[in-house]
C-alpha cells in the first residue's frame, strides 16, 4: 500500500519491515495516512480560497472606487445644474462633496417651493377663467343692452325714410341713420375683438358666389362713396369659379372692413376692388383679394403698427376720420385664423393697397347669375303669413308690428315666455320671432317647452331668435335649445323680411 510521502518516510525510518506485515499496524498507518492526505487537500483548498478572496476583494475594491469616483462627478454635477438653475441656492449646497444630506434637503425644499407654486398657478387659473367668464356675461349684458335701443333707432328711421319725409327730414334722417350704423360698428367691433381674443371665433364651410358676394359688398358700400363724389371700382376675374366653400360672413367682414376704410380715407380719387384667380385644382381654388385706394396713405414707419389694437396711422386720425382702431386688428386676426395674413403697401399721400390670398374649397354648387341691384327694403306683401312676437320691450314690439303692417302680415305680441307658450298651444302660427331675455320664462326655456309639446307641429314649428347679443355661445346656445334661426337686433328689415318669407315657405 502506497502512504502518504511524509508518512512513507517515518516508517522507513523507525518501523522494522516484520512489523508492517501486522495487520493492526497497517489499519493504524493507512488511518494516519489518510489524515494526512485529507490535511493536505484542506491546506491546498485553503490556499485557493485565500488566493481567490484576494482577487475578488481588489476587483471590489477598484469598482467601489470607481463608483465613489462616479458620485462625487454627479454631486458636482448636480450642484452646477442646481446653481444654473437657482443661483442664489448655492449657499445651501455648500457641503462636502460625498455628501448628499445638503442636496437631498435643497431638492425637498424645491420640490415643496414648485408644489406651492403650482396650487397658486391653479387658484390663479381659476381666477383668470371666473374673470373671463365674467367679462363674457358683462359683454353679453351690455350687447344686449345697447342694441336693444340701437334697433329702435335704426328700425324706425327705417320706416321713416319709407313714408316720404320733405327734403330736410330726409337729409336730418339720413344723418341719424348714418350715426346710428357708425355706432352700431364700433359695437361691433368692440364685441368681435373680444369674441376673437378669447379664441370663440367658428367658421361655417357654407357654398356661395364670390363673384356674388364681392359685388353685394361694393353696392353696399356705393353710396358712401358717392356721396365723397369718389369711385368705387370692381375688378373681378372672369375664371373665377361660380361657386366655392368657404365663410361668406367672416369674409365679407374683412372686405367690408378694408374696403369701408378705402372709401373713408379716400378724399378724391378712386377705391379699386379687385378679386383674381391665384390658382386652382381639382379640391381648392386660391383667390387674390386687393383693395387699392388714392386716399391719405400710410407712412413707412407706420405701417407695423396699424394692425395693433384701438391703433391708427396718426394721433388725429380718429379725431378726423372716426373708429375705434379695432377693423384692421379684426381683419389681421381673422385671416390668420383663415391660414392667411394681410398685406399692405403704402405711400403717405398718394395712398395705400391691402391685398391677400386665401384658399377655399371647390364647390360643385350653381348659382343663379343675377344683376347685383342695391338692395332696397322688401315692402312686397306677406298677406295670409300669421305670426308670433315673443318680446317684452314696448320699442321693440312697437317697431316689428310696423314691420308686419308694411309686409301685410298678421302677428300677435307674447310679453314673456309663459304667454308665448299658452297663445302657441292656442293659435295656428306660421312661426315664432323669439327675444331670448324675457320676464317669467326666457326665449330658451320657452322653445324647450314648446317643443316638448304634443304633436309634430310642435316639432316643427320654426322659431327664430330674435335678441340683441351678439355673443357666440348665445347663438350656440339658441340652436342647442331647438331654435331654427338667429336675427341679430338692430335686424336688418331686408334679413328679417327673408327669413320670414323661407320658413312661411312664401314665394318672394
Amino acid at each position: 500500500m502506497e502512504y502518504h510521502s511524509i508518512l512513507n518516510k517515518q516508517i522507513i525510518k523507525f518501523i522494522p519491515d516484520k512489523y508492517l506485515e501486522d495487520e493492526v499496524m497497517q489499519n493504524f498507518l493507512e488511518s494516519v495516512s489518510n489524515s494526512y492526505n485529507s490535511f493536505e487537500k484542506s491546506k491546498k483548498l485553503s490556499e485557493h480560497a485565500f488566493t481567490i478572496s484576494e482577487r475578488e476583494y481588489q476587483e471590489v475594491n477598484n469598482f467601489l472606487l470607481k463608483e465613489n469616483e462616479i458620485k462625487q462627478q454627479s454631486i458636482s454635477e448636480i450642484k452646477k445644474a442646481i446653481s444654473a438653475l437657482s443661483p442664489g441656492a448655492k449657499s445651501d449646497i455648500e457641503g462636502s462633496d460625498d455628501d448628499l444630506i445638503d442636496i437631498i434637503r435643497f431638492l425637498q425644499l424645491q420640490i415643496e417651493k414648485a408644489k406651492e407654486l403650482e396650487q397658486q398657478l391653479i387658484e390663479s387659473k381659476d381666477v383668470a377663467e371666473k374673470a373671463a367668464l365674467t367679462k363674457s356675461h358683462f359683454l353679453s349684458t351690455m350687447s344686449h343692452e345697447i342694441r336693444t335701443p340701437m334697433n329702435a333707432v335704426i328700425g324706425f328711421t327705417h320706416l321713416l325714410l319709407q313714408l316720404e319725409p320733405r327734403e330736410e327730414q330726409m337729409e336730418y334722417l339720413k344723418m341719424l341713420k348714418f350715426s346710428a350704423e357708425n355706432l352700431l360698428v364700433l359695437i361691433n367691433d368692440i364685441l368681435d375683438f373680444s369674441k376673437i381674443e378669447a379664441g370663440r371665433v367658428e367658421f361655417e364651410e357654407a357654398d356661395f358666389s364670390i363673384k356674388e358676394l364681392v359685388s353685394n359688398i361694393r353696392l353696399a358700400l356705393l353710396q358712401k362713396a358717392n356721396e365723397k363724389d369718389i369711385q368705387l371700382k370692381l375688378l373681378i376675374d372672369q375664371e373665377l369659379p361660380n361657386a366655392i366653400k368657404g365663410d361668406p360672413v367672416r369674409l365679407g367682414q374683412i372686405l367690408t372692413n378694408l374696403i369701408s376704410n378705402a372709401v373713408k380715407f379716400t378724399k378724391d380719387g378712386k377705391v379699386t376692388i379687385t378679386a383674381s384667380l391665384n390658382k386652382k385644382t381639382v379640391e381648392y381654388t386660391i383667390i387674390d383679394f386687393e383693395v387699392a385706394d388714392t386716399g391719405i396713405g400710410i407712412g413707412e414707419d407706420k405701417l407695423t403698427n396699424i394692425f395693433e389694437s384701438f391703433t391708427q396711422a396718426s394721433s388725429d386720425t380718429t379725431r378726423k376720420f372716426g373708429g375705434t382702431g379695432l377693423g384692421l386688428t379684426i381683419t389681421k386676426k381673422l385671416l390668420e385664423l383663415m391660414d392667411s395674413e394681410i398685406n399692405v403697401k403704402s405711400e403717405l399721400g398718394k395712398g395705400s393697397v391691402f391685398y391677400f390670398s386665401l384658399k377655399m374649397k371647390n364647390s360643385d354648387k350653381q348659382f343663379e347669375k343675377n344683376g347685383y341691384d342695391i338692395i332696397q327694403p322688401e315692402t312686397k306683401s306677406l298677406k295670409g303669413v300669421k305670426l308670433l312676437i315673443a318680446e317684452d320691450n314696448q320699442i321693440n314690439v312697437i317697431l316689428a308690428k310696423q314691420y308686419m303692417k308694411l309686409w301685410d302680415i298678421e302677428c300677435d305680441v307674447a310679453e314673456n315666455g309663459e304667454i308665448a307658450l299658452t297663445l302657441v298651444q292656442t293659435n295656428d302660427y306660421h312661426m315664432v320671432l323669439m327675444d331670448l331675455q324675457m320676464p317669467e320664462m326666457d326665449g330658451y326655456e320657452t322653445t324647450v317647452e314648446i317643443r316638448k309639446l304634443p304633436g309634430e307641429k310642435f316639432k316643427k314649428l320654426p322659431i327664430i331668435a330674435l335678441t340683441a347679443s351678439a355673443m357666440l355661445d348665445i347663438k350656440d346656445q339658441a340652436f342647442i335649445v331647438g331654435m331654427n334661426d338667429y336675427i341679430s337686433k338692430p335686424f336688418n328689415p331686408n334679413e328679417l323680411y327673408r327669413k320670414i318669407a323661407l320658413y312661411a315657405k312664401v314665394d318672394v
